[in-house]
């Protein structure tokens, strides 16, 4: 990477998101914002306009998948989505550029962010 990816990451519960910062700052990218539900990742993806947003599927207020639906719409942000619970059956997850089960070890993180972030940007 010539510069480290920006990202924005959510999640209801701190510790989880403090677990994605020390493993995403162990790959060299840096976190630009938090978000504990759906609809303030919304704000702080068209605030900050993070080159990729990490996002739990259920928080208060706005599912991560709800979320991500409007951030890859509006802003064409890649979205990877991170669950302790099953693959959601929508059909209409194409938008997810990933999908990671809960604990998340830093390999498949690697692997999920070099996959959402391949290609021209």
């Amino acid at each position: 990477m010539k510069r480290s990816l920006r990202i924005v990451i959510a999640d209801d519960e701190a510790d989880i998101r403090q677990g994605f910062r020390r493993l995403l700052c162990k790959l060299g990218c840096e976190v630009v914002g938090e978000a504990e539900n759906g609809r303030d990742l919304i704000a702080l993806c068209a605030a900050e306009r993070p080159d990729l947003v990490i996002t739990d599927v259920r928080m208060p207020e706005m599912s991560g998948i709800e979320a991500a639906k409007v951030i890859a719409k509006a802003n064409s942000i890649p979205v990877i989505v991170v669950s302790s619970y099953e693959r959601p059956d929508d059909e209409d997850c194409a938008f997810i550029a990933d999908f990671l089960l809960k604990p998340i070890c830093i390999t498949e993180l690697r692997a999920a962010i070099n996959k959402a972030c391949d290609g021209p940007s």
